[in-house]
């Protein structure tokens, strides 16, 4: 027998988190970072703090951002920090 790809619970913590999403974006439509190459609209949600456990769906940990600047927080971790876009997570 194989192994799910995803257990019960997170399927659910995905179908909730998909309807948070939505209506995060409808909220935020403009990208809140601003970096380098931004494209001004956001299509995109960062978890500042990461998406572990209760993180996951926790909008206060939301930031509405486009592609491009999504990809420099990640490329920029320390950066992202420091301007205030992702939390350390030590």
């Amino acid at each position: 027998k194989t192994i799910a790809p995803r257990s019960s619970k997170r399927i659910e913590l995905d179908k909730e988190y998909s309807v948070l999403r939505k209506e995060f974006l409808e909220k935020n439509p403009m990208c809140e970072a601003h970096l380098q190459g931004c494209l001004g609209k956001a299509n995109q949600v960062h978890h500042r703090s990461g998406r572990v456990g209760a993180l996951y769906t926790d909008i206060t940990n939301f930031l509405a951002i486009c592609g491009p600047c999504h990809s420099y927080i990640t490329e920029h971790s320390k950066e992202a920090i420091e301007k205030g876009l992702s939390d350390s997570r030590k």
